[in-house]
């Protein structure tokens, strides 16, 4: 089996075992959590309903006003500010949910708005990484030159350890700043984070929700918009050392194949056909000899010089039988004899089988003759050209 197709089997089966394992932990740990949630809410609903006497039918629209009601507690959502911000979790695939468009018009855009602008915005984040990459390494390689190192250049170790520290940095500082703005632990601050720099976007957690925030600290929304697009430009950075170089491998793989199989058809196609007397039978070995000793004569590719008279001109001679291919120069034909002119011959044989040399001479399918030129007719003009030549 190719080694792409084990690897890919490989992926396949560790992720499904990943994702048993993942929803195994899932449900130990949360189902419970969710049962007694659910038993609360259920009771605190009926002692509403007959604490102020309200009708099932009533409590369920309420119910729908308060939750439609929710993302306008936050302000405006669609005036500029907001909407930059909701424009954030579109291209870079937060999708936070707290805001979504209400308008068939909104939801048209929103769709052609994502799908020009999802690609853009990864190729972006992709080639900021590149660059940060290698502007970290430059500092690190200056930085062991000032240290008196011996060996200053940057290993892959050393740029991953600095990106991962690079990465807790980055949601250290966020979580703090987070936790002091919106109310939040720092815990609950660093998870906001993650969940927002890995773009997976629950929504549980959404920043600039509270008192009016989009209109009123335009310092913090300015800082939460920067925060998420410098934030994600480390993610991807620390990505680029990574995760991308795994990306590529089956790719490489196809290359260096198609390399090999190239490479494996040149060096066919580059042998010579020799003629196995072995391969015939005795007898015919014998009557075939003569021609076969012509044949292993002709087998080389040469270049040569002939002079003909005007008279052969017509006549040519062109070995087509043999495969040959023919050049005619002409360059020095001037300075000449009026009655002679010069020819640069260039042959290679090709192809060639004995009984073919034997019965006939008429050209092989695969010679190549230029225009004008004629193949010898019998063996004995075969013969004096070669003699000539």
């Amino acid at each position: 089996m190719k080694r792409q197709n084990v690897r890919t089997l490989s992926l396949i089966i560790c992720t499904f075992t990943y994702l048993l394992v993942g929803a195994a932990v899932f449900d130990a740990l949360e189902s419970d959590f969710e049962m007694r949630e659910k038993e609360q809410l259920e009771a605190e609903e009926k002692r509403l309903q007959g604490k102020y006497n309200i009708s099932e039918d009533d409590y369920r629209k309420l119910e729908t006003i308060i939750m439609e009601a929710e993302p306008h507690r936050a302000g405006v959502q669609w005036k500029f500010a907001g909407s930059f911000y909701f424009a954030i979790t579109v291209i870079t695939t937060i999708g936070y949910g707290h805001a979504a468009p209400g308008t068939d018009a909104g939801k048209a855009f929103c769709m052609f708005y994502a799908v020009l602008g999802i690609p853009l915005t990864l190729v972006m984040f992709q080639s900021l990484g590149e660059r940060m990459n290698t502007f970290v390494k430059y500092l690190l390689k200056r930085i062991k030159k000032c240290c008196g190192m011996s060996i200053t250049d940057v290993s892959m170790e050393n740029m991953v350890t600095v990106g991962f520290f690079s990465c807790i940095g980055t949601l250290c500082i966020g979580a703090a700043a987070f936790s002091h703005y919106e109310d939040w632990s720092f815990f609950q601050s660093y998870y906001y984070c993650f969940i927002t720099l890995t773009t997976i976007g629950f929504g549980d957690f959404v920043a600039l929700q509270k008192n009016r925030a989009l209109q009123k600290k335009p310092l913090y929304v300015a800082f939460s918009f920067m925060y998420i697009l410098v934030g994600l430009t480390v993610i991807g950075a620390f990505l680029n050392l990574v995760v991308l170089r795994f990306l590529t491998m089956n790719s490489e793989d196809e290359r260096r194949d198609a390399e090999e199989r190239a490479s494996l058809a040149g060096n066919r196609n580059s042998m010579i056909i020799h003629i196995q007397d072995e391969t015939l039978p005795r007898g015919r070995r014998r009557r075939e000899a003569p021609y076969r000793a012509e044949v292993t004569d002709l087998q080389s590719v040469c270049s040569c010089m002939h002079y003909h008279s005007h008279d052969f001109g017509s006549s040519g001679g062109g070995m087509g039988g043999l495969g040959c291919a023919f050049s005619h120069q002409n360059s020095f034909s001037s300075q000449l004899n009026p009655h002679q002119y010069f020819h640069s011959v260039s042959y290679r044989i090709e192809e060639i089988s004995p009984s073919t040399l034997k019965n006939s001479f008429f050209p092989s399918p695969v010679s190549s003759v230029s225009p004008g030129l004629h193949s010898f007719s019998d063996n004995h003009q075969l013969m004096r050209r070669r003699k000539s030549i």
